[in-house]
């Protein structure tokens, strides 16, 4: 899954303009070694913040592999580094490492779609407008937010917000190469409410629950239960 941008650090897109006075050896030339001296910077960029080199595809003037010394002087060379499936696969790392590790069932209910369809990671990444994030077991969204009768998180083998909190951190790390959101939103096979739910808010200061007088439409009975979800869609500049 290629991706082409001309934000640094991941990947460039590189192109100059050069002194029409030189030669036409000579330009081809320069072109080639800015070309050079900017790819194996953003190769090091890559491998200080992926922990690899990740493969790319250099083309000179529209020529997969050729020599970069080849270009015309007033030709192109662009490089595309493959980074999408290490993004994609940081974050769900980082999901599965902040699971609750109790009975399992919620590590193993991390799930990734490519355009709708469910998808493995650790198989080669389809082309796709966009990929989803999303537990499947139906209390993901009780863990992610979800409060006792006390008032304290739900969770407390590990922190709570799992899915906001790896959204924050990929949108920090990625975000200048992909569209990263976080929602919530229904799944196929959700889970649905067997009776009416008053929407509450806990209150610190009371130390008790107080409990909203118009009723939502997506708490009443069979309405599905929502899920927390990280959209990931790649630009392509």
């Amino acid at each position: 899954m290629p991706v082409r941008t001309r934000i640094e650090p991941i990947a460039k897109d590189v192109s100059i303009i050069v002194n029409e006075m030189l030669s036409p050896a000579a330009q081809s030339k320069a072109v080639a070694d800015f070309a050079r001296s900017a790819i194996a910077e953003t190769d090091d960029a890559n491998r200080r913040i992926l922990g690899r080199l990740p493969p790319k595809v250099v083309t000179v003037d529209g020529r997969a592999g050729a020599d970069l010394e080849s270009v015309q002087p007033n030709g192109r060379i662009i490089a595309e580094w493959d980074i999408g499936n290490d993004v994609l696969a940081w974050i769900g790392q980082t999901l599965l490492d902040r699971s609750p590790r109790r009975s399992g069932a919620y590590r193993k209910g991390h799930a990734l779609f490519a355009d709708g369809v469910e998808i493995a990671l650790g198989e080669q990444i389809p082309n796709a407008a966009e990929f989803v994030f999303a537990n499947l077991v139906p209390y993901a969204r009780r863990l992610e937010v979800g409060k006792t009768k006390s008032g304290r998180d739900f969770l407390i083998q590990v922190p709570n917000r799992i899915y906001e909190r790896t959204y924050k951190d990929a949108k920090a790390r990625f975000g200048n190469i992909a569209k990263i959101t976080f929602t919530h939103e229904e799944q196929i096979g959700a889970y649905r409410l067997k009776h009416d739910q008053r929407s509450r808010r806990w209150n610190a200061k009371r130390g008790e629950w107080r409990y909203d007088k118009k009723q939502r439409q997506d708490r009443v009975a069979g309405s599905a239960v929502t899920t927390p979800a990280i959209r990931v869609s790649f630009k392509d500049r």
